[in-house]
Order: C-alpha cells, then sequence, then structure tokens
C-alpha cells in the first residue's frame, strides 16, 4: 500500500468515502501508514477537517437508507452491500413506508440523509436511531453524521486491504501487532416486537397491546471468534415465535407470557441456556357510549404497564413497574428550609403546584403472583396517596408512596420510584398591569430536578 504510485493509491481508495475520490488523494500524500487502522484514521480526520461546506457536501453525498436511489439500482456498490448487510434490500412494505417516513421527517429538519453505517446495526437499531437522532440539534447531527462517516470509512479501509484486496505489504514494513481478548458476557435478540392481541370469547372483547424486547444468553463464542452460527437461534425466528406462542400462551399478564416464553427458547435453542423478555404494555379502557361501557371499543389511557423477566427455563425473577403517568396538585406541597449558599436564588415557599411524571418499578418477593392485580393495587395506592397529605417535598411523597404499596401489596419486596419534577412557575402579570392570585403559571420542561429511591421492608 505504501508503495503504490499517488495515482494508483487515489485509484485503490476512491470509494472509502462516499462519492468523494478527492479525499483518497489527501490520505496518499500522508503516508507511510503503518497499519490499516492507520489508513482509516487518516479518512476519517480528512472527513472532520473540511470546511463547514465540505462536510455538508460530504454527508449530502450518501444515500438515504432504502431510499430511491436503492430501489432504482443506483447506488454505489460500497453502499449496496452495506444496504445488504443490514437487510434493508428486503424489507416489508410496512417497513418500507416507515423507512420512507423517517427520511422525509430527517431531510425536512437538516436538510441532509440520516448517515449510519449499518454494517454495525440491525434493522430495528437503524430505525431506533434515526428516531432518536430526529431530536438532536443541526451541529450535534452533523457531527453524528461525521462520526458514522468515519465508521463507514473504517470498514472499508479494512475490506480493501487485504489479500487480494491490495497489494501485500514490503517486507520493510512492520506487521500490525493483534491485542490478545476474550470474549465477554453477551446475548442477542430481537427488539421493538409489535403484538396486539384481541380476546374474541364472547361478545364482549378484550386487548393486550404491547412492544416486547428479547435476549437470550447462553454459548455463543463460536459465532463471535469463528463465525459459526451452528445451533443459532435466529432474531426473525425469536420474532415469529412471540407471535406464534401468544395465540394460546397469552392468557393472562405480561409477566406469565414472559416465563413462557423464556422456557421456549431455553428449551428450544440448542445453545441457550437464559434469556431476558422485556414488556411495555399499553393501557386501555372501555369507550363509554349510551352511559354503557362499549363490548368492543377502546380508547388508549396512562400509563404503561411494563415488566421485565429473566430466567433459565426452571428459575425466574420478575420486575414490574409503571411508565408515563403524569400526575399533579395545585396545593398542599411546598419546599422551604433547605440549605442555602451563595449560589441559592430559589425562594421558600409553602404553596406550590407538585406534578411529575412517575416511573415506578417493583420486585417480589415470592415466586408467583397475580401480576396484573398487584400491579392495579400499585397504580390505585400511588392515586390515592399523593393527594392525601402536605408534601414538603417530592422525597416525603416518595416515602409515602412506597410505605403504602407495600402495606396493600405484601407480594412486592422493594418499589423504585423516579419523579422529575416538572415546574410550573408563577408568571409575572405585574409588567402588565395585572394581579395574578396563584392562577396562571409557566409550565417549565428543562432543566428539571429530579428525585429518585427504593423504599423497601424493613
Amino acid at each position: 500500500m505504501n508503495a503504490l504510485s499517488p495515482e494508483d493509491f487515489a485509484a485503490h481508495f476512491a470509494g472509502v468515502l462516499e462519492h468523494s475520490p478527492h479525499y483518497a488523494a489527501q490520505v496518499a500524500a500522508g503516508r507511510p501508514y503503518r497499519s490499516a487502522e492507520a489508513v482509516a484514521q487518516a479518512f476519517a480526520q480528512a472527513a472532520q477537517a473540511g470546511s463547514p461546506e465540505a462536510q455538508l457536501a460530504l454527508i449530502r453525498a450518501h444515500p438515504d437508507l432504502a431510499g430511491k436511489a436503492a430501489l432504482a439500482g443506483d447506488l454505489t456498490p460500497e453502499s449496496t452491500r452495506e444496504q445488504a448487510s443490514a437487510g434493508l434490500d428486503r424489507l416489508s412494505p410496512d417497513e418500507y413506508a416507515e423507512f420512507q417516513a423517517l427520511n422525509a421527517a430527517y431531510h425536512a429538519r437538516f436538510a441532509m440523509p440520516y448517515v449510519v453505517c449499518v454494517r454495525e446495526h440491525t434493522k430495528a437499531s437503524i430505525f431506533e436511531g434515526a428516531r432518536r437522532r430526529l431530536t438532536h440539534s443541526p451541529e450535534q447531527e452533523r457531527a453524528a453524521a461525521l462520526h458514522e462517516i468515519g465508521r463507514i470509512a473504517r470498514l472499508r479501509v479494512l475490506d480493501l486491504i487485504q489479500p487480494g484486496g491490495a497489494p501485500a505489504p514490503t517486507s520493510q514494513e512492520e506487521p500490525a501487532m493483534t491485542v490478545k481478548v476474550k470474549l465477554g458476557e453477551n446475548n442477542y435478540g430481537k427488539a421493538d416486537v409489535r403484538l396486539f392481541k384481541v380476546f374474541r370469547d364472547g361478545p364482549r372483547h378484550d386487548i393486550k397491546d404491547m412492544q416486547v424486547r428479547v435476549a437470550v444468553t447462553g454459548d455463543f463464542d463460536a459465532a463471535h471468534t469463528d463465525g459459526d452460527n451452528t445451533g443459532l437461534v435466529a432474531t426473525d425466528t425469536m420474532r415469529n415465535t412471540v407471535y406464534a406462542l401468544a395465540r394460546d400462551g397469552l392468557t393472562g399478564s405480561i409477566e406469565a407470557f414472559g416465563k413462557h416464553l423464556i422456557t421456549h427458547f431455553v428449551t428450544q435453542g440448542p445453545r441457550v441456556q437464559g434469556a431476558r423478555v422485556t414488556f411495555t404494555q399499553h393501557t386501555w379502557a372501555r369507550m363509554v357510549s349510551g352511559g354503557q361501557p362499549h363490548d368492543h371499543a377502546f380508547v388508549r389511557q396512562m400509563p404503561k404497564h411494563t415488566a421485565t423477566v429473566w430466567g433459565d427455563g426452571q428459575t425466574f425473577t420478575v420486575e414490574s413497574g409503571l411508565e408515563e403517568l403524569y400526575i399533579l396538585k395545585t396545593t398542599q406541597s411546598g419546599w422551604a428550609g433547605f440549605h442555602r449558599d451563595a449560589y441559592t436564588t430559589l425562594p421558600d415557599t409553602e404553596d406550590r403546584i407538585l406534578a411529575t411524571v412517575v416511573s415506578a418499578r417493583w420486585t417480589y418477593a415470592v415466586a408467583d403472583c397475580d401480576y396484573d392485580a398487584v400491579w392495579t393495587a400499585v397504580y390505585e395506592a400511588l392515586l390515592d396517596t399523593f393527594p392525601d397529605h402536605y408534601s414538603p417535598s417530592m422525597q416525603h411523597t416518595l416515602y409515602r408512596i412506597g410505605e403504602a404499596v407495600l402495606t396493600r401489596c405484601p407480594e412486592i419486596e422493594r418499589i423504585h420510584f423516579s419523579f422529575p419534577n416538572r415546574h410550573h412557575i408563577l408568571y409575572p402579570l405585574e409588567r402588565y398591569g395585572l394581579d395574578n392570585p396563584g392562577t396562571i403559571f409557566h409550565a417549565d420542561a428543562e432543566p428539571y430536578g429530579v428525585i429518585e429511591g427504593w423504599v423497601e421492608r424493613a
């Protein structure tokens, strides 16, 4: 590689940065390099070192994932292979439609394509990354895109500096050192499996609506170290299994269904020794029509019912929870008597709005129980206790609610709460010649305090 002419080097590495062969000439000028990793780093640094205009041009040179260029067969050979590696050439109609929606949202927000090193991701993580990165600022997203371009360039360089990919190193070039490593804790599985079940046992229907994540553990060393997939269950099979077992196996709580899934994966997977199944279940209430709860029409509620089940098919650990419960009381709360120093500006108050979005999770003191009944009891204890006292702090309310839950639910060993403060600040109307007798507030989202803690049996 170091012995190539500048022209041959630039031609060989022209495709490392998408539709931008001039970067290869820049990298050629930096020789000699000691290793393939050093060449990859040089390409990443060249991409980062460009002017803002050059950086944007490089980002925009990349195609949309599963976009029009892919459908038309107009991708570079490198992009074609990379998108295929993540299955983006084999999308279902729903997946394709979601990609188009994400691409459109991305262009509308940032005026550039969503760039990700797809060879380091699955379809699910690519979807998740796009949704997450849509929350970035334009500056953050440009930095994220350039980082991903560096990851893409690294893999393309390593592909090119292989036997048959480039001239062998000269005898004077020292071989790269190989670091001795071992495989650590690992798992794999399927995420964001969206399961909806209708119970049609009679004219009055019930529903279950959830997202499921499966992760299995076991003897997977050969797959990592030798590329030997013998005995591995495909994640696509895991998805299909969730739907198939839900037909007859999802009859009650998501926690019980989690145990059912784990038992199946451990007994049917040749190399699987344990599993973890995580659920996020949406709660629904019946619509009221003509003064009566309707038999088959529903409206989605909050909070969500969450659960994580671990096990080896014989023994299980269960953690249940609830999320996204927005609660508020307009009085009977204060914050006073706290420590003050040179940076304290907040005044004492004996009367404020107390608002939070509750996240809670709990572990069990028993091996099995009616998980749905316990979840309902926790929810009711929380709603009963939050308004029943004067709250001098969110910490005090956290303790009171935890005490109420453990009193009502002997099945629970301990419970954890996370209470982000949703501040409601009295708006100064005096500047307009108006008074504000505690009626007009600005609901401030950021920054916010967070109060968290476990309440446990003594």
